[in-house]
This record gives C-alpha cells, sequence and structure tokens, in this order.
C-alpha cells in the first residue's frame, strides 16, 4: 500500500469513491476543484495495484488553518489503520506550509468517525445545527497536534 500526495490521474478513481463511500451528493469536479485549489493537500491511499482506496481532500483557510473537506476509505480497507496513516500524512504537507490546525465537520450521528477523530486528536469545538444537505446536525472537530516525523 502507498499513501501519497494525489496526482491528476487519480481524480477519476478518487471521485468514485467518494460516491461509493459518502452520503452526501458531490459534483464531479469536486474532487478537481480541490486539486487545484491545494495540491498538496490532496491525499490518496492505493492498494498494491495502484487503485485509490481512500482519498483525504485538504482546503487551505485563513490564519494558518486548513480543513479537511472530504475523507473516505474503500468499506474493504477500512479499520486497517489506513485512515489514521493518511491523516498523519496530510499532518505533515500541512504543517510543511505552516498550518497549525486543522478542523473539519462530520455528522453528530457518524459515531464511529467521530471516535476515529477523536483517537487522533481532534476535539468537539462547535455543534452545527441543520448543516448538512438532509438536515442533520454536524459537529465541528479541531486539532493543533503538530507533526513532527511522518512513518
Amino acid at each position: 500500500m502507498e499513501i501519497r500526495k494525489m496526482r491528476e490521474e487519480d481524480v477519476a478513481e478518487a471521485y468514485s469513491l467518494i460516491c461509493s463511500s459518502l452520503d452526501e451528493y458531490f459534483a464531479p469536479e469536486v474532487v478537481s476543484y480541490f486539486l487545484a485549489q491545494w495540491p498538496s493537500g490532496q491525499v490518496v491511499a492505493c492498494d498494491f495495484s495502484g487503485r485509490v482506496i481512500g482519498y483525504l481532500a485538504g482546503a487551505r483557510l485563513s490564519n494558518g488553518r486548513c480543513s479537511i473537506a472530504l475523507f473516505c476509505i474503500s468499506p474493504d480497507y477500512r479499520s486497517r489503520g489506513i485512515g489514521s496513516m493518511m491523516l498523519e500524512r496530510f499532518r505533515h504537507f500541512a504543517t510543511m506550509e505552516g498550518m497549525g490546525t486543522i478542523q473539519l465537520e462530520v455528522k453528530e450521528n457518524n459515531l464511529a468517525a467521530r471516535r476515529f477523530y477523536l483517537r487522533n486528536g481532534f476535539n468537539v469545538t462547535e455543534t452545527l445545527p441543520s448543516f448538512y444537505n438532509d438536515g442533520s446536525t454536524g459537529i465541528r472537530m479541531v486539532s493543533t497536534r503538530a507533526v513532527y516525523q511522518v512513518n
């Protein structure tokens, strides 16, 4: 398995993964948008055949902050530590570009994701009523944990 910065040739597979893993609709152009906006903030995990099995889309914010806009792992590869490794690689890229704070939003009822982020150094900072398209509540989580090395 390889965890690396996303490439243009990964866009179609990343979008397919989003469609099969997330319960919100995203336009096909969303992956290309994030890649153009911040190339270093896009991370993929690939299996041994080179197929994209994980995708993390980061976005630059102001004042030394960035956000995780999209994050998904193929269901067949969950609970294997891939998400944590991707998150650490993203932290490394963000830290190298001077970003000390990472924030994200997650559905309040997505307990598995919330536990994952808590284990990986994020704290709940805000509740966002009716944040998602389906009217569900979001939870904002923030991490200020810096990365000093990448395994």
